[in-house]
């Protein structure tokens, strides 16, 4: 992609099958259900799942996962054995929305299709008449394919596939790849703790009248609601996701993140290159977050500054203020760091390599790590000091009304003022007129929430960074039990600097639960993968985050609903490929026997025998592109960056937007550039400093 190119709403379908319709039409295939579809950027009016569905399907997993020799029934059941094909509607229900499910529907009826298959594979066969034999070779040949969207299929059929198999049915606890893992489920049952705030029941139309309202209730809006709050203003609190607290933390992978993740974690950019994770629950992404407490750093706020034009405006004293307060609220610490075993091993590396490592500063308090390797699933213990523990709890303490399971659908104007929000409540409409709009939905959300205000101008959307995260994965002789100890307890700044521009990455590594090596495994063989992923207590993972000096643009759909584009840019590629050889050197160091790229064919290498570069010419050859190394974002930024100049930001230094009066963006959304560090600390700060601005205008005068 080059930096700065502009997606035009449904430009670009999001999953495989539309272009696919596109390239066999080109091909010449006119056969009924294929013709052009999707050429035209048209709407998605499929959405019941096709009759054939199913038994394409149990084609597919019962390839990637079939029945082999092995100790349990993990091994010898294949797919279709475990009932996996049989979840398959309940999955498609569970899509995002109707584009989604149309383009599922879209990839698997290709699949039925003998022409699609020359496409595809190299074969004029429904992929359900091939032999076991063939349609191993077809999903190589997929995996490979120099098409994206043919690779972009594949990798989309292998992660529901996966999913599947590393999470058992609702209400079944003895599912045997568990067993074969070693992977004991959820941490016994969720504690019997009382709600403590009491959200408005919308049981119809309402309207709402009030001071401030704050959109998301996140690490940007949970702090401006409190701020806003304390200082006497009436504020009404609007959030997407539901309210659950510690009694609701079930441990289940499936349930927490249909229940507390954006899109029931299913959202990816519209390549399907990088999944997009981030909460949406009361609380927003801190409930779900990995406690990582990074403040921002000194030369940042610096380059802020001027990337922005707004000199003073992040080295400025009100910033710095802002900053210990947030800390202090969050009571940031290095006390609660007994390393895992994870950390452990990266620290060896790191160590014997004569690299630095550190000590990772948390939001936590009297945390001793029994349960924090299930905290990306919800803090039982009510250690994690998330927005919903403090600053969600200080607002409602000084009277901020909640409303959860409310999607703000405009901003309401009254020529250049912002009267207030309209937001759906189910069936019911919600209407909130206030003084002053607060928009802290996330750098996902919030460019959509402006656009579909029609204010903001043309920067809104632009400048969106991801933090690409990929993984080199280790395997060790001795269990790792990945899914155990503290989330983060160390870090690694070693290659933060690789330009003497402030862009390189950090090593950091989490606790991993089963679905996420179903992410990041390649497959190659069903058989291999299945022993990846049983011998999953002996992997441990080296995360690279990436500070990206590249970015995408969000824009909405005709349906409303935002698309994100985004793809590596060609100076970000070079340092990912320093960060996975580096990371595997680490895992060299610290003793692993085995080790794994996160490519979408298998790239693997035996530190015992040497030969790091062939192993960094191999990921190089399977490629860093859309679809052939797997990313994740777990930091979406600057989207609706603060900056002085109109035709390139979109809020000024006071957080309000450009040129209009009552609308003001607080969130990581606000961000000139990525920040090369977890965002957490530096969006509350922005917040809050944004929310103190905000509070003394509107209480001048009293």
């Amino acid at each position: 992609m080059v930096v700065g190119e502009v997606l035009q709403a449904d430009e670009t379908p999001q999953v495989v099958g539309l272009y696919l319709g596109c390239v066999l039409a080109q091909l010449g295939d006119a056969r009924p259900g294929l013709g052009r579809v999707g050429c035209q950027n048209e709407e998605p009016s499929v959405v019941e799942l096709r009759k054939d569905a199913v038994s394409v399907f149990a084609a597919v997993t019962d390839t990637l996962l079939p029945a082999v020799d092995g100790p349990g029934e993990a091994w010898t059941s294949s797919a279709t054995d475990l009932g996996l094909p049989d979840r398959l509607p309940e999955l498609f229900a569970s899509l995002p929305d109707d584009r989604a499910r149309a383009d599922l529907n879209q990839l698997l009826g290709l699949l039925a299709t003998p022409g699609a298959g020359l496409v595809l594979y190299g074969k004029f066969k429904p992929f359900v008449k091939l032999s076991a034999d063939e349609r191993t070779a077809a999903l190589r040949r997929m995996a490979k394919s120099r098409i994206g969207p043919v690779r972009q299929g594949f990798r989309a059929l292998k992660l529901l596939a996966g999913f599947l198999y590393m999470t058992p049915p609702e209400g079944r606890a003895d599912w045997p790849v568990w067993t074969a893992m070693s992977y004991p489920g959820p941490n016994g049952a969720a504690p019997a703790e009382p709600k403590r705030l009491r959200p408005l029941a919308i049981t119809g139309d309402t309207k709402i009248n009030a001071d401030v309202v704050v959109v998301g209730s996140g690490a940007g809006g949970g702090p401006a609601a409190a701020v806003l709050a304390v200082g006497g203003l009436d504020v009404v609190i609007v959030e997407k996701g539901g309210y659950r607290n510690e009694s609701d933390f079930s441990h289940r992978e499936a349930e927490a993140y249909r229940d507390m993740y954006l899109d029931g974690s299913l959202s990816a950019t519209t390549n399907g290159a990088i999944a997009l994770l981030a909460g949406s629950t009361l609380g927003g992404g801190t409930v779900i977050n990995y406690t990582t407490s990074f403040a921002t750093p000194d030369r940042l706020r610096s380059d802020w500054d001027r990337e922005s034009g707004l000199a003073g405006v992040f080295t400025g004293a009100d910033y710095a203020a802002a900053s210990d307060a947030v800390h202090a609220r969050l009571g940031v610490n290095t006390d609660n760091n007994d390393p895992s075993r994870r950390d452990v091993l990266m620290e060896k590396g790191l160590r014997d390599l004569g690299w630095h490592v550190d000590a990772m500063p948390r939001n936590v308090a009297a945390c001793d790590g029994a349960e924090c390797g299930y905290c990306g699933l919800g803090c039982r213990t009510g250690s994690k000091q998330s927005s919903l523990r403090t600053w969600i709890e200080d607002a409602a303490e000084h009277g901020a009304r909640i409303i959860v399971d409310a999607d703000v659908e405009r901003i309401t104007m009254q020529g250049d003022t912002a009267t207030g929000i309209v937001a759906r409540v189910g069936d019911a409409t919600l209407t909130v007129r206030a003084r002053a709009v607060v928009v802290a939905a996330g750098a996902l959300n919030t460019p959509a929430v402006l656009s579909r205000s029609h204010i903001g101008g043309s920067a809104v959307g632009r400048h969106l960074h991801l933090h690409p995260v990929t993984a080199v994965w280790g395997r060790f002789d001795e269990p790792v039990e990945p899914w155990t100890g503290i989330m983060q307890a160390l870090y690694s700044d070693e290659f933060v600097d690789l330009d003497s521009a402030g862009y390189g990455f950090k090593f950091e590594t989490a606790a991993v639960h089963p679905v996420f090596p179903a992410l990041f495994f390649g497959w190659d063989d069903g058989a291999r993968f299945k022993q990846d992923l049983i011998a999953l207590r002996y992997w441990s993972p080296i995360g690279i985050l990436l500070r990206d000096r590249g970015w995408g643009r969000v824009s909405v759909r005709k349906d409303g609903r935002p698309a994100w584009k985004y793809s590596l840019s060609t100076g970000d590629t070079v340092h990912m490929k320093v960060g996975v050889r580096k990371a595997a050197e680490v895992l060299a160091a610290a003793g692993a026997r085995e080790v794994l790229a996160s490519t979408t064919v298998p790239v693997r290498w035996d530190p015992a025998r040497g030969g790091i570069d062939n192993f960094a010419e191999g990921v190089a050859h399977v490629g860093y592109g859309p679809n052939q190394t797997a990313y994740l974002s777990f930091h979406q930024m600057g989207s609706t960056r603060m900056g002085a100049d109109p035709a390139t930001s979109v809020v000024g230094p006071d957080n309000c937007v450009h040129g209009v009066a009552g609308v003001y963006v607080m969130d990581g959304s606000c961000f000139p550039s990525a920040s090369g560090v977890n965002p957490m600390m530096s969006i509350q700060t922005i917040a809050h400093r944004g929310a103190s601005l905000l509070a003394s205008e509107l209480t001048a005068g009293r």
